[in-house]
């Protein structure tokens, strides 16, 4: 599916610095930009299903920290969030979100998932392996 939803250029600055933040592990840091796209997108209306994307990329964030400080529920709850809105790897809902391939997002995320519902995770995946 292709975008059909333009950003300004605040916002794609914001898209853009959350993405360098999520891809050296700032995962905080890249949900504060986001959240202020986020928040520039509700206020302009745009078409619900973008908004929903971006919070699940905002999701996604949570589910690595989560990982990092090894919290089992806070992984599962972010996985259950974040696949509500920017679907599963067999079933992405998005192909690219703006600059964000969601399908290999979600393939790479999945085994910090997995590892974190085990019966006894390792918790030695490096976050630094997913990249958007």
């Amino acid at each position: 599916m292709v975008v059909h939803c333009p950003l300004s250029q605040l916002e794609q600055r914001w898209l853009d610095a959350g993405i360098g933040k999520f891809n050296t592990g700032k995962y905080w840091h890249a949900h504060e930009d986001w959240e202020e796209m986020w928040k520039s997108l509700k206020a302009r209306g745009v078409e619900q299903r973008y908004i929903l994307g971006l919070q699940g990329l905002i999701q996604t964030t949570a589910l690595m920290l989560q990982y990092e400080r090894q919290k089992t529920q806070g992984v599962i709850k972010m996985w259950s969030k974040l696949t509500d809105k920017i679907g599963t790897p067999d079933s992405p809902l998005f192909e690219m979100l703006w600059s964000v391939d969601v399908s290999k997002v979600l393939q790479d995320v999945l085994p910090f998932h997995a590892d974190a519902i085990a019966d006894e995770p390792t918790w030695d995946l490096s976050p630094n392996a997913v990249q958007m």
